[in-house]
Formats: C-alpha cells, sequence, structure tokens
C-alpha cells in the first residue's frame, strides 16, 4: 500500500519538535543555527538573513560541518546545538528534523509553515543582489 506524502509528513510531525516563525525570529541573535534546506533557486528568491543553506537532499551529509563551523558557544556539544530548519511551507523541514534526530542531534526543531509562514507574518526576506 502506498502511502501519501501528506501522511508521512503528518506522521514526522507527530514526533519531532516544532517552533512558530516569532520563535525562528527571536532566537536568530542567540546562537540558534538556522538552516534553509530548499534548493538554490528557492534560497536566491528570498531567505532569512542569517540561514545557511544546506538543500535537503544533502542536509544529512553536510550537517556535522556546518554544525561544526557555525555553533558559537563551544562548551555546547554539536549534539546538543540549536538548530532550527525551515522550507517553503514546512513539509520537507520536518522530515529533515525527523533524520537529524535520527542522527543524534537533541535540540532540533522544524519552523511551522516554512517561508510562506514566515512571509505571510510580513517579517524580512533577504535576497542576493544582482
Amino acid at each position: 500500500m502506498l502511502v501519501p506524502p501528506s501522511d508521512v509528513v503528518a506522521k514526522a510531525k507527530a514526533t519531532i519538535k516544532e517552533c512558530s516563525v516569532t520563535d525562528a525570529k527571536n532566537c536568530r541573535d542567540s546562537g540558534t543555527l538556522l538552516i534553509d534546506i530548499r534548493e538554490v533557486a528557492e534560497y536566491n528568491r528570498g531567505h532569512i538573513k542569517g540561514a545557511t543553506l544546506s538543500c535537503r537532499g544533502m542536509l544529512e551529509f553536510e550537517i556535522h560541518g556546518i554544525v561544526e563551523r557555525a555553533c558559537a558557544d563551544t562548551s555546547v556539544a554539536p549534539e546538543d546545538c540549536d538548530i532550527v530548519l525551515y522550507c517553503g511551507t514546512g513539509g520537507r523541514s520536518a522530515l529533515a528534523a525527523l533524520s537529524l534526530d535520527a542522527m543524534g542531534y537533541r535540540n532540533v526543531k522544524s519552523m511551522s509553515g516554512g517561508l510562506v509562514a514566515w512571509a505571510a507574518a510580513k517579517l524580512p526576506l533577504e535576497t542576493p543582489t544582482a
């Protein structure tokens, strides 16, 4: 029996931690690692300032290096680093959060509603300059 993607995402969301766009906005200056897991073209159309891009297809392969380079507090073990993931609407980031949790990261959250919710809240987006 095939399972629709929406069911897989719903199952992941029942297991992971999520945060609101307000929570994500408020934690940007606290040393939390914000990771945009969308594709490069999506990121280039607009992203949250300070977010690190790691496309969903490579996240599991890149995460250890990203955390090692970005975790501001060296007294915190890499697996305890605060991480917020986001995508377009929250589905991919929920699946990614589940994956990072399975890899041993204990403080991973998916931003509920993704960048669509961020934009709906009229929060600022950064776009590359031409």
